[in-house]
């Protein structure tokens, strides 16, 4: 079983008022659709429509896709934890392989300074609505 404990590095969110980073999390046969909400050295919190039936324990290929420049990231990823909201649903992934983000479309976002979220539950949140919903 992977290890569930939160990621202790700084954590950057995505400012989605300005652009959204779609993902895709291909496991085996199935491709889950959602967006990149959060990204750290060794994870990331994505965010999916609560449609999607991602649960804890899978792993698969993990894709970052920049809406307009820059080559997709591929990755190897489990996901640790989820958390279902009302409209949508958060999924804590850990990579299991190193990225540098130093050669990708997401360094900008990676040296920005006051992105830092404290760890936490995301259950203490109202409603994924507030955060842009999936229709």
């Amino acid at each position: 079983m992977p290890d569930p404990s939160p990621r202790k590095e700084e954590r950057h969110i995505v400012p989605s008022i300005s652009m959204t980073i779609q993902i895709d999390f291909h496991v085996d046969l199935m491709s889950f659709i959602g967006r990149l909400w959060d990204v750290s050295s060794s994870g990331a919190c994505l965010l999916f429509p609560i449609r999607e039936p991602v649960v804890p324990g899978l792993v698969g290929t993990l894709t970052i896709h920049h809406p307009i420049f820059g080559d997709p990231i591929r990755l190897r990823a489990s996901s640790l934890w989820v958390d279902r909201l009302e409209s949508a649903s958060y999924v804590g992934v850990r990579f299991l392989e190193t990225v540098d983000f130093n050669t990708t479309f997401l360094k900008v976002l990676m040296r920005r300074s006051g992105g830092y979220t404290p760890v936490g539950s995301f259950g203490d949140l109202l409603s994924g609505t507030a955060f842009g919903s999936f229709s």
